[in-house]
């Protein structure tokens, strides 16, 4: 196997538009925490640490689920044998590296937040997948951490920031949870507890509709509290709450593999939206 050759499966197995957003997310945390983007020389190593300790999480995953893929997705890099389970290892150590190096050069504070980050993603991958909905909540706590680190890096963890980390974490919840029901077979044969093993896809579909309203209820909450531009929050943020209700329902009617797969790209596509219409409301305020 040759250097480029790894370094593509590497890359692949980092997830690397999932690890763009989470440290795109960092900076929208700082400028909604401070009301204006942080300096370079900060912005830059928050967004590498978003990144690499997201992507360490992801390429962790992959190792952790190297048998579940074999069945539910044998296209991975490690199933597939482009990138053997020794190379992964190698990639998740410097991705780590790389990731806490550039939170501990943003401060203490930031380094305690992505330590917690990548210390649950740890315990997640390598003791509690199986556990199925708590596990799904570690994930989802990892996705929407970010807003706390960028908090944490402009030195104001307030309120604001408990609103918008609530209504990722409530969304990515929801989503790990219908993600359950594409991988139910290859879960139910591994012993992962999700809801939708446990209690069968339509009761997953349903409990992750139910988060994904209570998202959506949060929503209107920033603009309602003057905490953003309330043109340029509204509009992208409507368009995510429509894609929200719609994959919901879609899913709710259909709770098949199928569905469930084209839901995860969907809402994944609906969150990057809604983390710029996060990033329009607050800036688009300081603005005016």
């Amino acid at each position: 196997m040759g250097r480029s050759e790894l370094l593509r499966a590497c890359l692949e197995s980092m997830r690397p538009v999932n690890s763009a957003m989470l440290g795109f997310a960092v900076l929208v945390g700082a400028l909604i925490a401070s009301g204006s983007p942080p300096p370079l020389g900060l912005a830059l190593p928050a967004f590498v640490a978003g990144f690499a300790v997201g992507a360490s999480a992801m390429v962790l995953n992959d190792i952790a689920d190297v048998e579940i893929d074999r069945v539910n997705a044998p296209h991975r890099p490690i199933p597939s044998g482009r990138m053997s389970v020794a190379a992964a290892w190698a990639c998740f150590a410097a991705l780590s590296l790389a990731g806490l190096a550039a939170a501990a050069y943003t401060g203490v504070g930031t380094l305690a937040v992505a330590l917690a980050a990548w210390a649950s993603s740890v315990a997640y991958n390598l003791k509690l997948k199986r556990s199925g909905l708590p596990g799904n909540a570690i994930v989802a706590f990892n996705v929407a951490v970010p807003l706390l680190y960028g908090g944490a890096l402009v030195g104001r963890l307030r309120g604001v920031i408990v609103v918008f980390w609530a209504m990722v974490f409530l969304s990515a919840l929801a989503r790990e949870i219908v993600k359950g029901i594409a991988d139910v077979e290859g879960d139910r044969a591994a012993g992962v507890a999700t809801v939708a093993v446990r209690r069968g896809p339509r009761a997953a579909a349903t409990a992750a509709a139910a988060l994904y309203l209570l998202a959506v209820a949060l929503s209107p909450l920033p603009a309602l509290k003057g905490w953003v531009h309330t043109l340029g929050y509204s509009l992208p943020v409507a368009v995510v709450d429509a894609v929200f209700v719609y994959a919901a329902l879609r899913v709710a009617r259909r709770p098949d593999r199928e569905t469930a797969l084209w839901h995860k790209r969907v809402v994944l596509i609906a969150m990057l939206i809604g983390l710029v219409g996060f990033y329009l409301g607050v800036s688009l305020r300081g603005a005016a």
